[in-house]
C-alpha cells in the first residue's frame, strides 16, 4: 500500500470529446494564479449551482482558501489544458471528522459541460477516495442542478431525500463498487 502522501500523486492525460488534451493532477499551490482566467470562463449560473449562492466573484482570500491544503484530510485535482497551460475545471475533496466520509465538490469552465471533464475529475477524486481508504465520498447537489444529479447517478451515487432549501445529497459507498 503507498505511503498516504502518495496518494493522488498519479498525473493522467485525456483528450475529452471537445479535442482538449487534458492533463488531471493534484493541485498545487501556485495553481492560485489560474482561477481568475479559470473563473471568468463559468457562467454566473454555474458559480451559483457550484456555491448555491450569488457569487459575483472570488475574494483573493476565498481564491487562497481553496488553493492551499492540508493535504492530510483535503485534496483537489485540476485539469490543466496541456496545450496552453490553462486550468479547465477542479474537483475537491474533504475528509469529515470521521475520516471515513468525505465531500467532493466539482466545478468545470461553462464551455466545457457535457464534453466529459467533469466525469474525468470525479472519476479521478473517486478512485483516490477508494485508494485513500474512504468508506463514502458525498456531495450536495441543488434540485436544479439535473446535469450533476444525472453524471452522478451515472457513476454510482445514490441520491437521498432532499436535505432542506432545494438541496440533494448524493452518496457513494465505496465498499460496494469494483476497482
Amino acid at each position: 500500500m503507498p505511503d498516504k502522501g502518495d496518494f493522488g500523486s498519479s498525473e493522467l492525460h485525456k483528450t475529452v470529446p471537445g479535442g482538449e488534451r487534458v492533463l488531471i493532477r493534484r493541485m498545487r499551490p501556485e495553481d492560485m494564479a489560474l482561477y481568475r482566467d479559470f473563473l471568468t470562463d463559468v457562467s454566473a449560473e454555474d458559480l451559483r449551482l457550484r456555491f448555491f449562492a450569488d457569487v459575483a466573484e472570488l475574494s483573493a482570500a476565498e481564491i487562497d482558501k481553496l488553493s492551499h491544503l492540508d493535504y492530510k484530510h483535503e485534496m483537489a485535482f485540476i485539469a490543466l489544458d496541456e496545450d496552453t497551460g490553462r486550468m479547465l475545471g477542479l474537483v475537491r475533496l474533504k475528509d469529515e471528522l470521521d475520516e471515513k466520509t468525505a465531500e467532493f465538490a466539482v466545478l468545470v469552465r461553462s464551455r466545457l459541460k457535457g464534453h466529459g471533464l467533469g466525469w474525468l475529475l470525479m472519476r479521478r477524486v473517486i478512485d483516490y477516495a477508494k485508494e485513500k481508504g474512504l468508506r463514502r465520498v458525498y456531495g450536495d447537489v441543488l434540485v436544479g442542478n439535473t446535469t450533476m444529479l444525472q453524471m452522478c447517478a451515472e457513476l454510482g451515487f445514490h441520491a437521498l431525500e432532499d436535505i432542506g432549501s432545494g438541496i440533494r445529497r448524493v452518496v457513494l459507498d465505496l465498499e460496494n463498487i469494483g476497482s
